[in-house]
């Protein structure tokens, strides 16, 4: 061989060695990247179980960049917007399945899941992963709220503890009666140093939903596309005039208050009763001084126990050029037994059936504070009612949050949710 064809065989040798270093890493490793939340506790605990997963496949490396909530939307659209192969793993918020399936985001994932790994997760989970009767995503976390209630304020003003049975769950026609009691204004300045009740998320489609979910009310119709009859039907106008009343009528629920406000508002004691998640007790437990337990979570008197439920899934990307390496590290993270060791470390509520057993088996969670998880573990199985699955819910969530907003703060109910049906409509035609 002449020098010129050893140099010519060398250079196209190299080239090759690099481009397959850019998919595969050096010596033939395969290269897997993902997009994750920046907060903690998941970037504290994804290298934790990173770590775990390449020491049982040395052929795979994972390499997770870390954004924040609202960048790591922004990233997705534009990076799968424009068909890029990477990220090839991906954060879904639960209720966008839907969307990025119709955006051609998702790869289909049914021939990596088989239907007895499928039936790992719970219900309401599984169903939240599915568009078009084929699996697109799958559930790593999962969520519920609870009622936090002061101990001292409801010992203060003779009212005895809660149950954590949710057999004697209250209803929301108790809770108005005991935040009637527990709202407190010692100085008659008409603005009471204690109020009765809040929702954490005070304005947002995730926790209110589960007011017209246990009068048996729909956020959109089965197909996705129609809000009109939904959304402004009996049970969401009942459900919203009783939480406008909260506000306005009776004055237990404080006007102005933000989301990112309501947990400071119960630490402080400016608040007797707080639904909010169930993680949210990490922080009451920190607090000093702070004397607090849970209940569950209420429903309307003739209805149903319904609870939010919903949070992160993993995706691939449809154009993923290493979907086998992909598959395989999305599995080990929400199926067994991968997922009880996610769990131990992220400690969100897990929507696998087998990390909800090791909840169940193990004594450190049958002892106060960390038994919260045996009641979420329930709703999650019993009463969680998923978000509306819809290719324009980003619409409708944006929609639907002006319009609460807007009753919580007197708009007339009925006309506000019929002008809400009306505006979500028309933006969902052109998903049809």
């Amino acid at each position: 061989m002449g020098m010129r064809r050893t140099v010519k065989w060398l250079i196209l040798v190299v080239m090759s060695v690099m481009l397959l270093g850019v998919t595969c890493g050096a010596y033939g490793e395969t290269i897997v990247t993902m997009t994750s939340m920046a907060a903690a506790p998941y970037n504290e605990a994804l290298p934790k179980l990173v770590e775990m997963f390449e020491k049982q496949n040395p052929d795979i490396k994972i390499k997770v960049e870390y954004y924040p909530f609202t960048q790591l939307m922004e990233i997705t659209e534009v990076k799968l917007g424009s068909k890029s192969s990477t990220p090839d793993v991906l954060f879904v918020d639960g209720p966008l399945v839907a969307a990025y399936t119709s955006r051609g985001y998702l790869l289909p994932l049914d021939q990596y899941f088989t239907q007895s790994e499928q039936s790992q997760w719970v219900d309401a989970s599984l169903k939240a992963a599915k568009a078009g009767g084929k699996l697109m995503t799958a559930p790593l976390n999962n969520s519920t709220q609870v009622l936090f209630y002061n101990k001292r304020i409801f010992r203060e003003n003779g009212i005895a503890p809660l149950s954590k049975d949710p057999k004697d769950r209250l209803t929301w026609e108790e809770v108005l009666e005991l935040a009637k009691r527990l709202t407190i204004d010692k100085n008659k300045d008409g603005i009471p140093e204690v109020w009765g009740i809040c929702l954490n998320q005070v304005n947002r489609p995730y926790q209110c939903l589960a007011l017209p979910n246990s009068l048996g009310g729909k956020g959109i119709s089965d197909d996705g596309l129609k809000s009109r009859g939904y959304i402004d039907s009996p049970e969401w106008v009942k459900a919203f005039t009783f939480y406008q009343d909260l506000f306005n009528k009776y004055k237990v629920a404080p006007k102005g208050i933000t989301t990112e406000e309501t947990v400071n508002y119960f630490t402080s004691g400016r608040l007797a009763m707080l639904v909010a998640g169930e993680f949210n007790y990490k922080t009451l437990q920190n607090t000093p001084g702070l004397e607090w337990d849970y209940a569950p979570h209420p429903y309307f008197a003739g209805g149903v126990a319904a609870t939010p439920t919903g949070s992160w899934h993993l995706g691939i990307n449809k154009y993923t050029k290493v979907p086998d390496a992909a598959a395989k590290w999305v599995k080990f993270l929400t199926t067994a037994p991968g997922c009880v060791e996610w769990f131990k470390l992220d400690g969100h509520l897990p929507p696998n059936k087998n990390s909800l057993a090791y909840i169940g088996s193990d004594p450190r969670f049958s002892k106060w504070p960390d038994d919260i998880y045996r009641l979420g573990t329930y709703e999650a199985q019993n009463t969680a009612v998923p978000r509306p699955l819809t290719p324009g819910y980003l619409e409708w969530e944006q929609v639907l949050t002006q319009a609460i907003e807007d009753i919580r703060n007197g708009a007339d109910v009925k006309s506000t949710l019929s002008s809400a049906a009306a505006r979500i409509d028309s933006m969902l035609l052109k998903y049809k």
